[in-house]
C-alpha cells in the first residue's frame, strides 16, 4: 500500500537517537588520515584559489567548527503584559529567554 503524498509511514517521525553517528574506530582513522596527510593536503589547498579555494574552505570549517543548535524560540509577552507582571515573574520570563538561546 503505498503512501499518500506528504505522509510517512511514521507520523511521529524520525526519533532522535536513530540519527548517523561516526563510531569511535571510524572518528580515530580519519583523524590520523588528516594528520598523516596534513603537508600534503595544505600544499594542494595553496595552489587553489578562487571559488574552488572557498568551496573547500567552507567545507573544511564544517568539521571544524561546531554547528549552532537551532533554538526555539518561545513567544515572548507583549510590553504591556510584561509591565503587567510581578518582579518575580518578569525575572523568570527573561530567565526562560535566556535559557532558550543559551546565553
Amino acid at each position: 500500500m503505498p503512501f499518500k503524498k506528504g505522509q510517512s509511514g511514521n507520523p511521529a517521525g524520525k526519533a532522535k537517537s536513530t540519527h548517523y553517528k561516526i563510531n569511535a574506530e571510524q572518528r580515530d582513522f580519519l583523524r590520523q588520515f588528516l594528520l598523516d596527510n596534513k603537508e600534503k593536503l595544505l600544499k594542494e589547498l595553496k595552489k587553489m584559489e578562487g571559488k574552488e579555494f572557498a568551496h573547500y574552505y567552507i567545507t573544511l570549517m564544517n568539521y571544524v567548527l561546531p554547528k549552532p543548535a537551532t533554538a526555539e524560540i518561545k513567544e515572548v509577552p507583549k510590553l504591556e503584559e510584561f509591565i503587567a507582571m510581578t518582579i518575580e515573574e518578569r525575572q523568570n520570563t527573561i530567565e526562560e529567554i535566556r535559557e532558550s538561546i543559551h546565553m
